[in-house]
C-alpha cells in the first residue's frame, strides 16, 4: 500500500479512510511518512488527504525539515574543523542526499551522519574531532580492534553536547573479503565552496545498493530502496549504460542488479528494458535468483504486522548471516561470534 503511494502519489485521491489509516501505520513503520508528504505536496495532492492522515504527514514532515536544518549546520561545522587539518569530508547516504539537495533528501531522516575520508587521514581526523567535543562509547579493546581492523569505519563518534552521531568511513564496504578501490570514487567527487564533497550520482546509487544488499540490515530496507528509486529517476537516457559500466568497473554489478530488480518490482522505477534485459547485468544464476526473490521480497517491505509475509523472520535471519559471511571470512567470523556469545552470557549473569 505505501509502496503504491510512493510510486504513484495520485492514488491519494482514491484511498478510503481505512486505507489511509493503514498507509500511515506502514509509512511510520518504514520511516517514510515525511517522504510521502513531500511527494504528495510536489503533486499538490495534500488537500486530497483526510484530515487525520494529513496531520500525521505534516507532523512527520516538520520533524524531517528540522533535522534537515540540523544536518546542514552540523556538516558545515565538521568541514570547518577538518579544514584546519587539511581534510575535506565526503558525505555518504542520507547526509549526502540532504546536503546536496537531492530529491532523495526530501523528507529523508537519519540517525547518524556518514563521512568518507582516506584511510591515511583517519588518525588525524579522529584526533582533531576529539579536541572539539566528539567521543566514542566503544572503549573496549576488542570493539576498537573489530572496527579498525575488520570493518570500513572507526567506532562511531558522538558529540558530547549536541549528541550528533558521526560515522567516519575509509571505504564503502568492510575490507576483509574484498576491497573497493576508494580512489576511483574519490576521483569523481564534487566538492563545494565549503570543502564538502558528495559522490557522483552513479557512485551514490552503487554505494546505496551495496550497503542495502550486501550488509544484511533491512530495518530501513524499503526507505533505502525508495532512496535508490529517486536517484534512478535523476538519470538521463544516456546515463544508464554509464551506470552499469561504472558498477562493473568497481566490481559491484551484483548489488546494482538487485537494486534495479527490486526498485522495479516494489516501486515501479522507470528502468529501461534494454538495461534490464542485458546479459551483463551482474545477475546471479536462476536458482540463486529464485532464493533471492523469496528472501528480499519478505524484508523490503514495512516491518509491520499488517503486511508481514510468512517467513519474514526467517528471511531476515538468513540475510543477516549472509551479510556477515559477505563481510568476514569464516576464520574471523567464527571466533568473533564466539566472543560475542560469551560476552552476552557474561552480561546475562551480571
Amino acid at each position: 500500500m505505501i509502496e503504491a503511494l510512493l510510486s504513484n502519489p495520485s492514488l491519494a485521491t482514491e484511498y478510503s479512510d481505512e486505507q489511509w489509516d493503514q498507509a500511515i501505520r506502514l509509512g511510520r513503520s518504514a520511516n517514510l511518512l515525511a517522504r510521502l508528504c513531500q511527494l504528495l505536496a510536489d503533486k499538490d495532492l495534500l488537500k486530497e488527504v483526510p484530515q487525520k492522515a494529513y496531520h500525521h504527514l505534516v507532523s512527520a514532515s516538520l520533524q524531517a525539515q528540522k533535522q534537515r536544518t540540523q544536518v546542514q549546520w552540523e556538516v558545515k561545522l565538521l568541514a570547518k574543523e577538518l579544514h584546519n587539518i587539511g581534510v575535506q569530508p565526503i558525505l555518504l547516504k542520507g547526509g549526502a542526499y540532504i546536503y546536496a539537495n537531492k530529491p532523495a533528501g526530501q523528507g529523508r531522516t537519519l540517525t547518524d551522519i556518514d563521512v568518507l575520508v582516506r584511510k591515511e587521514e583517519l588518525l588525524k581526523v579522529e584526533r582533531q574531532l576529539k579536541t572539539v567535543g566528539w567521543y566514542s562509547e566503544k572503549s573496549d579493546d576488542y570493539d576498537q580492534h573489530y572496527y579498525r581492523e575488520w570493518t570500513h569505519e572507526i567506532p562511531p563518534l558522538i558529540h558530547y553536547k549536541r549528541q550528533t552521531v558521526l560515522d567516519i568511513h575509509h571505504n564503502i564496504f568492510p575490507v576483509l573479503r574484498f576491497r573497493v578501490d576508494i580512489e576511483r570514487l574519490i576521483d569523481q567527487v564534487c566538492f563545494d565552496a565549503d570543502g564538502v564533497g558528495t559522490l557522483h550520482l552513479y557512485d551514490m546509487i552503487i554505494h546505496s545498493a551495496t550497503h542495502l544488499f550486501f550488509e544484511g540490515e533491512f530495518e530501513n530496507g524499503l526507505r533505502d530502496l525508495s532512496d535508490m528509486d529517486l536517484l534512478f529517476r535523476e538519470l538521463h537516457p544516456d546515463d544508464w549504460q554509464k551506470l552499469k559500466h561504472r558498477a562493473q568497473e568497481l566490481q559491484l554489478a551484483r548489488p546494482l542488479f538487485y537494486a534495479l530488480r527490486y526498485c522495479r518490482h516494489c516501486l515501479s522505477s522507470p528502468i529501461p528494458d534494454d538495461i534490464w534485459a542485458a546479459s551483463d547485468t551482474g545477475a546471479p544464476n536462476a536458482l540463486q535468483l529464485r532464493v533471492a526473490d523469496i528472501l528480499f521480497t519478505r524484508v523490503l517491505i514495512p516491518h509491520h504486522s499488517l503486511v508481514k509475509k510468512p517467513g519474514h523472520r526467517l528471511a531476515k535471519y538468513m540475510l543477516y548471516w549472509r551479510g556477515h559471511l559477505l563481510k568476514m571470512p569464516l576464520t574471523v567470523l567464527g571466533p568473533h561470534l564466539l566472543r560475542k556469545l560469551m560476552r552476552s552470557i557474561s552480561v546475562g549473569r551480571d
